[in-house]
């Protein structure tokens, strides 16, 4: 899933992309899109440069597939009968698993190249958030 940042400027670009964090190199620099005439995302414009930074991914994949297997695993182990320290044990696993997994995403999202740029430069219109 891709974030767009209106109002971007080279700078806010060069900014951006060089705030990777070495352990997220898999991850592709921001880059500047130009939408075409009539495709701006906000009205007003006919068109417009917007800075695309993609996000860290949600979950690493390897936890993603140990918690789904897991889960298989623990269904089957409470498929049978008499089996009530082996099923709740199986589901104390996924339990785990599950709580490695979020954290894992937490370390992720501080790794996103958006959010580190917000932390230094709150005040930019691509890091305001606005309530209801």
């Amino acid at each position: 899933m891709a974030s767009t940042l209106a109002n971007a400027s080279l700078s806010t670009a060069r900014a951006a992309s060089e705030r990777r964090n070495p352990e997220t190199t898999h991850l592709p620099p921001a880059r500047l899109v130009l939408f075409p005439r009539g495709a701006a995302p906000w009205p007003g414009r006919r068109s417009a440069l917007a800075l695309v930074a993609r996000s860290a991914p949600s979950t690493p994949p390897d936890i993603a597939a140990k918690v789904s297997e897991s889960i298989k695993k623990a269904e089957e182990a409470c498929a049978g009968e008499n089996t009530e320290g082996e099923c709740a044990a199986a589901w104390d696993e996924v339990e785990e698993l599950s709580a490695a997994a979020s954290h894992a995403r937490d370390k992720l999202k501080e790794n996103d190249p958006l959010e580190n740029y917000c932390k230094d430069n709150p005040e930019t219109d691509e890091c305001r958030t606005y309530e209801d």
